[in-house]
Order: structure tokens, then C-alpha cells, then sequence
């Protein structure tokens, strides 16, 4: 009976933080006046096929461009150990790890029609003309995709590559089989449950992408998550987002469905761990040169972007003298103007609510993973996971409807963040309460610890760093987000991404780059903690 009261108070609690507003956004679209009529509408115009063929057209190509460009660097990671492995692999995952906000200004910046590669460019071919005009069209915002998610699909792809037992493919060549027939038909079917984990998972990416395609997109090209801002926030029509966002709701089911399925399917294969060949110029001079000439190219296209930005903080608008004069703007009443809030109160805004978001979603997280800790994996667990497969514009847009006019923006926006975060966050910690050894928590008791005393002296020391990972995972998450803050804020709340998509808007490039640089260090300083945790999740040896 016990049990079952603490699940149903669970319950009672997720139901109203979580689902609740979603519930809101579907009888608004389904139970409202006209509610059906509305739907058959908006299915049958032009703004949804022109959206859907976009957002199908744009995932897909994402998908399919992030597995191709990640594969031949999973190949020399899974392959091959080589000095600084470790370290290069974390560096490669940091775009993935930085906010959507970041990625386009780094964009911008060096992909631009007036930006860094065009200079480059006009340089080497000053007869030819040549330089970018393809950043603000629809492959700009599929090479914006590919930059964000290709470093997740290399990292995934090359752990997976490396659990694959070599002997195989020394017993299919042993048989005769050629390098190409070998790695059709040993390597390639071992490591598809993952490539289609990740072709999905890049697929919803691009699908629900934001922050991208509202910058980058114009009036030309919409996701329906951008449609869904657009009706809410200027067009002031919740009924026509709530039915865009329940009609999302419905065509992503299927796929979040079928991407269930592949990561189980993928997280089934044996952990096998064998030496590796160390990739030497000596021995392999071929593969060493294609695995730096790889790196070179990753680095030049996809990390040049963000270096870009961190360089051109420090230039005058010319782009010739060094200068801090960027910074020193930050400070003035020109980014007051713009911005409609002095760079203080920006940055104590960002850092006050990414730490009250940041501390709830682990305090409400530990707590849930700490009732549940005797319990088996169940469908409580799953309920926790769930938020996962709603749509984040979803969410706000139905916690608005349901709450907005009775609650300041400020808690709306952590409200709406903690949402986002809890599933990763729960999952860290549920996974590492699970996994620490009960005869320590024993022997306290039978030394006559309290259950105080206990928690104190032996529980959160060993859940520290646990703790510490689920924290920056969720301070990441709330500084990064843009979305939110733009639903919810009211105009009020101005964050450091809002600051950055305001600053772009009105061109103020050098100033946007020295802000960008700013959130860059804030990032890496996150990222760096999440590193320097993850490997230990149970936060039990050194």
C-alpha cells in the first residue's frame, strides 16, 4: 500500500508538470469549436504540404549527409588507437554539445556571403568571383543540421565499430572474401541497428529543428515548430498552434516508434573490447594520410566556424586591427538599444535561471530516482523518459495556454526547461543510484547510522559526481535554449541566446561575436564537466 501511495503521488506530480500542458495543446486542437474543421484545413493548404515537404526533405538529407560524413572518421576511431584518441573524440563531439543559437552565428560568420570562407575564397580565385550566397536557402540550413549532429554520429558510430570483434573479418578474408565483400557482409550488418538509431535520431533532430531554420529559413522555409511560434507569438492564435503542434504530435509518432525500436535494437550487442592495431605512418602510411587529411577537412568545415567567431570577437568591424573594443561594447548603451536590457542583467538572467532550473531538475529528479531505487526498471521509469517525444515548442505553447497569464515568464521559462531536461537527467541519476553497492548503505545502518546520517556521510558523497554530471547537463540545457524564452518570456525575459538572435537580427555582428564568444567559454566550461564526470556514472572508485 505504501508502494503504491509514493507511485501515485509520482504520478499525480508528473501528470500535472509534464503532461498536463500537453493534454491542454490536444483538446485545444481536437475538443475545441471547430476544432476539426480547423484541422481539415490546415491539411488541406498549401502552408502544410510546402512545410512537410520541407521538413521531410530537409531531415532526411540531414540524416543521410551526418552518417556519411561521420562514417569514414568512425572507421579510423573504431579501427585504429592512436595518441590523443580520447581527447579528440570529446573535442570532435563539442558542436553537438553547444547551443543551436552559437551554430548559426558561427555559420554566419565564416559561411556568410561576406564571411570568412568568401574572403578566402576572393583570395585564391580574385578572377572567379566566387564566394557564398547559400547560407539563408535550404541547403544552408541542411549543412546547419549536418555541423550540429554529424559529431553525435561519429562518436555513437565509432564506440559501436569498436566492440566489433576483429576476428570476424580476418575469418571472412581467411574464406576468401575480398576487403569490399567482407565489410558488406560482416562489418556493415553489425553496425546497421546503430547507423538506423542515428539516421532516426537525426531525422527528428532536423524535423523539430528551431532555432536553425527560423534564422537561417527567412519567410521561405518553415519546420512546423517554427510555424507553431509564428502563430502563437505573432499571430496571437493558440487554437491554430495547438492544431499544428497535435498534427505534428501525430506524424512523428510513428517515427518515434520505430526509433524505440532501433535503440533497442542497437543497445543489443556485446560489449567485446579488443586491442587495436596503433595507426603509425610506418606501418599504415595510406590510412595515416587519409586519417589526417579526414581530420583536416572536419577541422576546416566544421570547426572553423567557431574559431571564426572567438577571431573576429577580437577585430574591428574592418576585420584588420586587434581590439577588445567588441567587449567594451557589450557594456554600452548601443546593446542596451538592441537588446532592450543592459549585458548585467542578460547575464544574470542566463545564470540565475540556468542554476534555479538547473538545481530543481536534479532535486525533483534525485528524488524520484531515490523512491524508486529498490525498484526494477517499470513503466513509472518509462513515464519519466516520455517528455522526451513531445515536441519542446509543444510543451510551451500548451503550458501557455494552460498557465501563462497566471504566472510570471521567469518561472514559465524554467518551468518549461526543467521539462526538457528531466528525462537526460533522471536517467544519469536513476542509472547511478541503481548501480551503488547496497552493503555500504547496510553496514551505516548497522553501525547505528540514521537514515540522515547515512545520506549525508555515505549516499551524496558517493552520488556526487553523478550529481555534478546531471547539473551541467541541465545548466547547458537552460543556457542554450532559445525557444522557451521566446514563447514565454513575454518579452521580458532576455537571455544570452535571445541577446545573440536579437543582435544578429539587427546586424551587429561584432558585438554578437563577442557575446558568442562569451557563451562559447560558459559552454566548454559545462561541457568540460559533464567530460570529466561521465566516465564514472556510478561516482564510486577514483
Amino acid at each position: 500500500m505504501r508502494k503504491f501511495r509514493r507511485d501515485l503521488i509520482l504520478l499525480i506530480i508528473m501528470g500535472g508538470c509534464f503532461y498536463l500542458p500537453v493534454f491542454f495543446v490536444l483538446a485545444q486542437a481536437f475538443w475545441g469549436a471547430d476544432a476539426w474543421a480547423s484541422l481539415w484545413q490546415f491539411i488541406r493548404s498549401g502552408v502544410f504540404r510546402n512545410t512537410l515537404l520541407f521538413s521531410l526533405s530537409e531531415a532526411l538529407l540531414s540524416a543521410a549527409f551526418s552518417l556519411v560524413i561521420a562514417l569514414p572518421g568512425a572507421y579510423f576511431f573504431g579501427r585504429y588507437d592512436f595518441p590523443g584518441k580520447r581527447l579528440l573524440r570529446s573535442w570532435l563531439a563539442i558542436p553537438f554539445m553547444l547551443p543551436g543559437i552559437l551554430v548559426v552565428l558561427g555559420l554566419v560568420i565564416f559561411y556568410g556571403k561576406n564571411g570568412v570562407f568568401s574572403q578566402w575564397l576572393a583570395g585564391l580565385f580574385p578572377e572567379a568571383h566566387w564566394e557564398m550566397n547559400y547560407l539563408y536557402s535550404f541547403w544552408g540550413i541542411v549543412l546547419a543540421n549536418v555541423f550540429y549532429n554529424f559529431a553525435f554520429c561519429l562518436r555513437l558510430l565509432g564506440e559501436r565499430w569498436e566492440k566489433i570483434d576483429p576476428r570476424l573479418s580476418e575469418a571472412s578474408q581467411l574464406h576468401g572474401a575480398g576487403a569490399l565483400e567482407t565489410w558488406l557482409r560482416v562489418v556493415w550488418p553489425l553496425l546497421r541497428p546503430t547507423a538506423a538509431y542515428l539516421f532516426t535520431m537525426v531525422f527528428l533532430y532536423s524535423f523539430l529543428s528551431f532555432t536553425v531554420v527560423l534564422i537561417l529559413g527567412g519567410y521561405l522555409y518553415k519546420t512546423f515548430e517554427v510555424l507553431i511560434y509564428i502563430e502563437f507569438n505573432s499571430k496571437l492564435n493558440l487554437s491554430g498552434a495547438a492544431t499544428i503542434a497535435a498534427l505534428q504530435m501525430l506524424l512523428l509518432a510513428g517515427v518515434l516508434l520505430i526509433q524505440g525500436m532501433l535503440a533497442r535494437s542497437a543497445a543489443a550487442y556485446s560489449n567485446f573490447q579488443a586491442e587495436r592495431p596503433a595507426l603509425s605512418f610506418r606501418r599504415q602510411p595510406l590510412a595515416t594520410v587519409l586519417f589526417l587529411t579526414y581530420l583536416a577537412t572536419i577541422t576546416l568545415f566544421f570547426m572553423s566556424p567557431l574559431i571564426a567567431v572567438i577571431a573576429r570577437s577580437f577585430q574591428t568591424q574592418s576585420g584588420s586591427a586587434f581590439t577588445f573594443i567588441n567587449y567594451a561594447s557589450l557594456m554600452g548603451t548601443g546593446f542596451t538599444f538592441a537588446i532592450g536590457k543592459s549585458f548585467a542583467q542578460v547575464l544574470g538572467s542566463s545564470l540565475s535561471i540556468a542554476f534555479i532550473a538547473a538545481f530543481s531538475t536534479v532535486a525533483f529528479a534525485y528524488l524520484v530516482a531515490w523512491f524508486r531505487r529498490e525498484e526494477p526498471w517499470g513503466w513509472l521509469d518509462l513515464l519519466c523518459q516520455l517528455p522526451l517525444g513531445f515536441s519542446f515548442l509543444t510543451f510551451s505553447t500548451g503550458l501557455a495556454g494552460w498557465v501563462g497569464r497566471l504566472l510570471p515568464g521567469w518561472i514559465l521559462v524554467i518551468w518549461a526547461q526543467i521539462f526538457l531536461a528531466f528525462p537526460l537527467v533522471y536517467s544519469v541519476l536513476r542509472t547511478a543510484r541503481r548501480e551503488m553497492s547496497r552493503s555500504l548503505t547496510e553496514a551505516s545502518a548497522v553501525l547505528g547510522a540514521g537514515e540522515v546520517e547515512t545520506f549525508c556521510r555515505i549516499e551524496m558523497p558517493l552520488m556526487l559526481k553523478p550529481l555534478q554530471t546531471g547539473f551541467s547537463y541541465a545548466a547547458a540545457i537552460s543556457l542554450g535554449d532559445l525557444s522557451a524564452v521566446l514563447v514565454l518570456g513575454k518579452g521580458e525575459v532576455v537571455t544570452l541566446p535571445v541577446a545573440i538572435y536579437r543582435l544578429i537580427g539587427h546586424y551587429h555582428f561584432p558585438a554578437a561575436t563577442a557575446l558568442g564568444t562569451l557563451f562559447i567559454l560558459f559552454s566548454l566550461l559545462l561541457y568540460l564537466g559533464i567530460q570529466g564526470q561521465v566516465r564514472n556514472p556510478s561516482g564510486m572508485g577514483n
